[in-house]
C-alpha cells in the first residue's frame, strides 16, 4: 500500500504542476497574438516591396506563431496525469514540443536560403524600400525584444524548457530583423546584392538558434543525468542509520526529477526499520532537493569486514 504522506505529496506536486502548466499556457497565448500581428505586418510590407529578406523574416514570424500553437498542444498533453500505460506521466511531451520548435526553425532555413539565392542570381527584382519599411521593421524589433525577454524570464520562473526554446525562437526573429534593416540600407544605397547576402546571414543566425534548441532538449529525451550525485549523497547521508549511498541515478526534466539510489544499512536491521529509514531518506531528498517528483530507494545490508586470521 502506498504511504499516505507520499500519496498526499504526489497529489500536491501534481497540483503544482497543473498551476505551472496553466501559467506557461498563459504566456504562450499572449505571445501567439503578438507573433501573428508581427507576421502580418512583415508579410504585407514584404509583398508590397518585393524584399527577399522581409518576406523571409515574415515567414519566420509565421513560424513563431505556429510554434506557439505547437507549444500549446504539447503543454496540453504534458499536463495529463500518469496512468497505467505511462506511469512516469506525460511530461516529456513538453520536451518533444520544444524539439518540434527546433524543427520548424530548421525548416525555415530552406525557404530563406532559396529566396536569398534567387536574389543573388538576379532572378528577383531589387526591393522597393521606403520609410514605411524601416518603421515596420523597427516596430517589430521592439515587440520581439520585449516578447523574448518576457518569455525568457517566465521560463526561468516556471522552469519551462518549452518557454526557453520559444524565447530563443523569438530572439532569432530579432536577429533576422536586424539583417532586414541592413538589407534595406543596402537597397537604398543601390547595392544590388545586399538583399541576397543578408538573406544568407539570416540562414546562419537561424541555424544557430535551431542548434541551441536541440542541444538544450535532446539530453532529456536521452535520460541524461539531471542531479549531481555528490549533492544527493550529501543530503541522504545525513540521515542517522544510513551507512552508504551509491548507484545514484537521476533523469527527467529540470522541473520533475526522477531519482533512484542504493542505500546500505546495518545488516542486523529489520525490514520494518529499513523501510522507515528509506522513507526518511525520501522525505529528506524531497525537502532539500528541488523538483524531485519520484524517489526509489533500494536497501542493501552493509558489507561486514572479514575477520583476519590470528
Amino acid at each position: 500500500m502506498d504511504h499516505p504522506a507520499h500519496q498526499h505529496q504526489r497529489e500536491h506536486l501534481h497540483s503544482i504542476e497543473r498551476t505551472r502548466v496553466s501559467a506557461v499556457k498563459r504566456v504562450f497565448w499572449i505571445t501567439l497574438g503578438l507573433n501573428w500581428a508581427v507576421a502580418l505586418a512583415k508579410g504585407l510590407y514584404g509583398y508590397q516591396s518585393g524584399s527577399v529578406t522581409m518576406s523571409a523574416d515574415s515567414f519566420h514570424s509565421v513560424l513563431d506563431g505556429s510554434a506557439n500553437v505547437l507549444a500549446l498542444l504539447g503543454l496540453h498533453f504534458a499536463a495529463t496525469p500518469a496512468d497505467a500505460g505511462h506511469p512516469y506521466g506525460h511530461r516529456k511531451f513538453e520536451i518533444i514540443a520544444a524539439l518540434g520548435i527546433g524543427v520548424l526553425i530548421a525548416v525555415s532555413l530552406v525557404e530563406i536560403a532559396a529566396s536569398a539565392w534567387q536574389a543573388l542570381a538576379g532572378q528577383r527584382p531589387p526591393p522597393r524600400i521606403d520609410w514605411v519599411g524601416f518603421v515596420v521593421v523597427a516596430s517589430t524589433m521592439i515587440v520581439n525584444y520585449f516578447v523574448s525577454r518576457y518569455e525568457s524570464r517566465k521560463a526561468r520562473e516556471l522552469d519551462s524548457p518549452l518557454l526557453e526554446a520559444d524565447s530563443h525562437h523569438t530572439r532569432s526573429d530579432l536577429y533576422a530583423s536586424t539583417a532586414v534593416l541592413v538589407s534595406f540600407l543596402g537597397a537604398r544605397s543601390g547595392v544590388q546584392w545586399a538583399d541576397g547576402v543578408c538573406g544568407f546571414v539570416l540562414v546562419v543566425m537561424v541555424g544557430h538558434v535551431a542548434f541551441s534548441v536541440f542541444r538544450e532538449n535532446i539530453p532529456s529525451l536521452l535520460d541524461a543525468a539531471v542531479l549531481d550525485p555528490g549533492r544527493v549523497r550529501s543530503v541522504a547521508g545525513t540521515i542517522a542509520g544510513v551507512q552508504n549511498i551509491h548507484r545514484i541515478r537521476s533523469r527527467g526534466t529540470k522541473w520533475a526529477v526522477e531519482l533512484d539510489l542504493h542505500m546500505q544499512v546495518a545488516a542486523q536491521m529489520t525490514v520494518e526499520e529499513a523501510h522507515r529509514l528509506s522513507h526518511a531518506v525520501e522525505d529528506e531528498l524531497r525537502a532539500k532537493v528541488p523538483h524531485v517528483s519520484d524517489v526509489v530507494v533500494h536497501v542493501e545490508p552493509a558489507m561486514v569486514p572479514a575477520k583476519t586470521g590470528s
